[in-house]
């Protein structure tokens, strides 16, 4: 594969994240609609130690194709799994409804990068005519909308779960008028139609352009849209999408934690000094719990691809080539894992999610072995 063929699988890689593809596009040199590549045979030393990432980056691809299936496959069962169990009528409530909506966001998210890992990394042997073809070039694009879209809803709605169970936790009074199912319904519906609807200036500014080399290939490129009036549709997007749809939300979520951290600490003080803490409680403090690892797992996930974009925006394009393009991968990795994670997270931390999956999906001849098993340890402690 020629140099320009591995910055062109670069840029494809990492499309499935819009913070890379803006901010790889903003870091080419434009003459009459073509991009004119960095030079890779430069043997200067790279700034911000790019020859250690370029050489982790090497080191690490060639287990991110068959990593990345692994994670996507898990999680879409597991997505499946959440959806099926939160929606048992002794599991509907409005926290949950919002797990579901999360859940589904998330599975679309994988689903749609299992095809993309299995072309890019996986079947990366293929003939240039087949690597670069207009199909696989109108998926692309639809794999980066669609990707963006499905990620900006998980994103909002793990803000709109964390104001939910600040509220509750809070203000424990009104919370059962303030949140609903009604009001739960509506903030999933409002979430992802305005998601969808806010990217639509995302829509308009990339295309799919044919290029003529040794085989015609087609390519996904700025649209005329986007580079009219000095690139002024372009630059927005990079600062709307890449920074504030990561940085905001993360911000937003660093302070919701800490303060449901407080809330928590002070109830607990609260109910040690009065001695009443009561099994309604301590199930609203392990919902809590469990919904907090939740955003703290979010946090760790998405941070530092928002800090990396903001400083790639700041800082140009030696730090885009040098740090930003070598963690592209594990970044997907990262936000791959936030998606398919948290049925793990509900199994260990929720006792109602354990119980009610054990009944749907444990063998009914497993839960009489169970039974029977347990059934004298219960006559003895009764009788004692």
């Amino acid at each position: 594969m020629s140099t320009n063929q591995t910055i062109i699988m670069a840029f494809q890689i990492n499309s499935s994240d819009l913070a890379s593809l803006l901010i790889y596009l903003n870091s080419t040199v434009y003459s009459n609609g073509t991009i004119s590549w960095p030079s890779q045979q430069d043997d200067r030393v790279k700034p911000y130690y790019g020859d250690y990432f370029q050489s982790f980056k090497a080191q690490y691809i060639p287990i991110h194709g068959y990593l990345s299936l692994i994670i996507c496959i898990f999680g879409i069962m597991t997505n499946i799994l959440n959806i099926i169990v939160l929606t048992r009528n002794n599991m509907v409530s409005p926290t949950n409804a919002i797990l579901t909506g999360l859940a589904v966001a998330d599975m679309f998210v994988m689903a749609s990068y299992v095809p993309f890992t299995i072309h890019t990394y996986i079947h990366s042997d293929q003939l240039e005519e087949e690597k670069y073809s207009y199909a696989w070039a109108v998926f692309t694009l639809f794999h980066a909308h669609f990707t963006v879209v499905c990620h900006t809803i998980s994103i909002w709605l793990t803000v709109t779960l964390a104001i939910w169970r600040f509220l509750a936790v809070s203000f424990p009074a009104n919370s059962k008028k303030w949140c609903t199912m009604p009001r739960a319904e509506c903030a999933i519906i409002s979430t992802y139609a305005t998601c969808a609807l806010f990217c639509i200036p995302m829509y308009l500014t990339f295309t799919i352009s044919e290029e003529n080399k040794n085989t015609l290939q087609y390519k996904v490129n700025f649209s005329a849209i986007a580079t009219r009036n000095n690139r002024l549709l372009e630059k927005t997007n990079f600062w709307v999408f890449s920074v504030l749809t990561k940085l905001v939300p993360c911000v937003l979520l660093t302070g919701l934690s800490v303060g449901l951290i407080h809330v928590l600490y002070e109830a607990d003080l609260r109910k040690k000094r009065l001695k009443n803490r009561t099994s309604s409680d301590k199930s609203s403090d392990r919902t809590t719990k469990m919904l907090l690892a939740v955003l703290l797992l979010f946090l760790i996930t998405e941070f530092p691809s928002g800090i990396l974009a903001l400083l790639s925006g700041i800082l140009g394009k030696d730090f885009f080539f040098n740090v930003y393009l070598n963690f592209g991968e594990v970044m997907d990795m990262l936000a791959l894992i936030n998606s398919g994670v948290n049925f793990i997270l509900y199994c260990s931390m929720s006792r109602l999610f354990r119980k009610t999956f054990a009944e749907l999906f444990t063998p009914k001849i497993v839960s009489k072995w169970i039974s029977v098993a347990t059934e004298p340890a219960t006559v003895a402690t009764t009788c004692v």
